[in-house]
């Protein structure tokens, strides 16, 4: 019985050092499971297959994963997102708080349909999957903090104006690495669009700050 015991133990360890020596390591895990996303879109167009590849900033996050960012990589991501950010051709950072409303509960935009990206005029920014904004609004996501009262505790200054519509087109210029889109940076929202969606957190005659 002692010598089945002693060469059961003795296959065990074979088998985990086997299965040690031929796992990947992280690195390589990565860079296979991005060639796996990649060739998932092998057939599709370029404009489509670009969406899998990762910008600088991105590749720091997703290589960082739960670790702390250092010093020089939070630095170097905030200046990215600054260098890159861009602005209204109107000079206007808030714009008509009750477009701002459509493009807030609007999830559509740049999905796939049969092998091509949906035509439509324009995306929407989708802001209540994570966000509750409209106090009367019951289908609001939690997974962000609630801006609810946002421009009644803020203001709407010009100041309060720029942080918000920054904060939207590029969260990662204020937090590295958060999992707040950047809407603006990556496109899928225009400076225009962000310009309303920003009226719709700090007009005061907005839903939003209809607090009771």
């Amino acid at each position: 019985m002692k010598k089945i015991k002693a060469l059961l133990l003795f296959a065990l360890s074979a088998a985990c050092v086997v299965g040690c020596a031929t796992f990947p390591d992280a690195g390589s895990t990565a860079k296979l499971a991005e060639q796996i996303v990649a060739e998932a879109y092998g057939s599709t167009a370029p404009g489509l297959k670009s969406r899998t590849l990762q910008d600088a900033p991105q590749h720091t996050c997703s290589a960082v994963g739960d670790a702390k960012l250092s010093q020089a990589q939070s630095a170097a991501i905030v200046k990215t997102a600054r260098d890159g950010m861009h602005y209204p051709a109107s000079g206007k950072l808030s714009g008509d708080w009750k477009i701002g409303a459509q493009l807030v509960a609007d999830g559509r935009g740049q999905r796939i349909v049969n092998g091509k990206v949906e035509d439509l005029k324009e995306n929407g920014a989708l802001c209540i999957n994570c966000h509750a904004m409209d106090p009367k609004e019951v289908n609001a996501g939690n997974v962000g903090p609630s801006l609810s009262g946002y421009g009644t505790q803020r203001g709407n200054s010009e100041a309060v104006a720029r942080y918000t519509y920054e904060r939207i087109f590029n969260a990662w210029a204020f937090m590295p690495c958060s999992n707040m889109p950047r809407l603006g940076a990556s496109g899928f929202l225009t400076p225009e669009q962000i310009a309303h969606v920003v009226a719709y957190l700090i007009d005061s005659q907005s839903p939003v700050n209809k607090i009771q």
